[in-house]
């Protein structure tokens, strides 16, 4: 069996709703290899809408927040 290359993103608290949309529009538009597993970690409030529009064969999954406006942190929600 061959493994597929896996490219994972971790939006962390960085970016907004039209940060977002940027980020989502090329995911959406660019190509993916299919032989690349492509899988984005975004905020948990951002979970839904996120998976509501990227197509499913990029992959969400879920990260916490914390309680200043950005940056690197990833331990609370």
């Amino acid at each position: 069996m061959v493994r597929k290359f896996f490219v994972g993103g971790n939006w962390k608290m960085n970016g907004n709703k039209g940060v977002n949309q940027e980020i989502i529009q090329t995911l959406v538009t660019g190509p993916l290899d299919d032989n690349t597993e492509v899988v984005v970690a975004v905020p948990s409030i951002y979970l839904s809408e996120v998976r509501r529009v990227l197509p499913s064969k990029v992959g969400v999954s879920a990260q916490n927040a914390y309680k200043v406006a950005k940056g690197a942190f990833t331990g609370e929600i």
